[in-house]
């Protein structure tokens, strides 16, 4: 398995991970393009076999930054993956000093993962995901300098 920048030859793949990952609430060919091509903005993916099987996709402005997408393959979750992109992030992201992400109240393992790093909850975000309706769950990292 390989970590890296994710490069434009990834996105058909990426598309057919978030696909699998989220349904009809998955991004677009068009937004994962975009998604790679601001300057503000660091995609990563894990591929395997020339598959991509985890992607990660952060935006920073100024010393605030955002974790707006990760998705795993299934058949790779609870195996480290989520956390290795996450650490990847991490390392690329210098000068930023807050992190914040959303995740689905319902989403434990996710959480869990985002609690292993030092993010912290702070607020609940109602019926911010649809398919199904859910609430989401806003949570902040303080990065040390």
């Amino acid at each position: 398995m390989i970590l890296q920048k994710m490069q434009p030859g990834h996105i058909a793949g990426v598309k057919e991970l978030l696909d699998d990952c989220f349904g009809e609430s998955a991004w677009s060919m068009e937004s994962i393009a975009s998604q790679l091509d601001k300057a503000d903005s660091y995609c990563a993916v894990a591929v395997d076999d020339e598959k991509v099987v985890g992607y990660i996709a952060f935006e920073a402005i100024a010393d605030e930054g955002s974790i707006v997408e990760l998705a795993v393959n299934p058949e790779y979750r609870r195996k480290g993956m989520g956390r290795k992109l996450v650490e990847l992030m991490l390392t690329s992201c210098s000068g930023v000093r807050t992190i914040c992400l959303e995740v689905r109240a319902s989403n434990t393992p996710a959480k869990a993962l985002y609690e292993a790093f030092d993010f912290e909850p702070v607020t609940i975000r109602k019926n911010y995901y649809d398919d199904p309706r859910e609430d989401a769950v806003i949570m902040i990292k303080k990065v040390s300098e």
